[in-house]
């Protein structure tokens, strides 16, 4: 009877290494099926994405809106610095300074497209555009009155054109 316990113990050990066994196996295949199911996606969608740095704060936030997207990229205060959008005319690109006033912007016209450069009242005092002749640089004092000009005339030659502080013409060169 002694030997019938003892070998019906064995047995039981056996069976336990055996389930045990199997029981590893099992987990180790769920393990390895669902490591290889994660793939790259080809696509990622989202209304709104946001990087943040080391602190939690927003840094650059990627949307849409309703004329098409925005890219935004901040500074570690919070400050917007730099845009990217659509618009209804079609894109722009705005930078600003660290206290968040607008000092370039690049944006479509109905001619083509123009570059304003700002004060630091966000002022334009440097403006470059397209015109029905050509291109035109602009100068403005902070008044924001034209005082001096650059463009191509309906012929296709440049012309230098200057203006007093009241934005009046003082001279024209062909």
């Amino acid at each position: 009877m002694q030997n019938d316990i003892t070998e019906l113990r064995n047995q039981v050990r056996t069976l336990k290494r055996i389930v045990y066994g199997f029981g590893c196996l099992l987990v180790a295949g769920v393990v390895v099926s669902a490591t290889s199911l994660q793939t790259v996606p080809d696509v990622i969608q989202a209304k709104k994405f946001e990087v943040v740095n080391a602190d939690g704060k927003v840094i650059v936030e990627i949307g849409a809106l309703a004329d098409g997207g925005k890219l935004q990229i901040f500074e570690n205060g919070g400050k917007q610095v730099a845009v990217i959008a659509a618009g209804p005319t079609g894109g722009a690109l705005g930078i600003r300074n660290k206290e968040g006033k607008s000092v370039a912007v690049l944006v479509p016209n109905l001619l083509g497209g123009a570059l304003e450069i700002r004060n630091t009242k966000a002022e334009p005092v440097v403006v470059l555009s397209t015109t029905t002749m050509g291109g035109v640089v602009s100068v403005l004092n902070n008044d924001t009155f034209g005082v001096a000009g650059v463009a191509a005339d309906k012929d296709g030659n440049g012309v230098v054109r200057t203006m007093d502080k009241k934005g009046q013409s003082t001279s024209t060169t062909p």
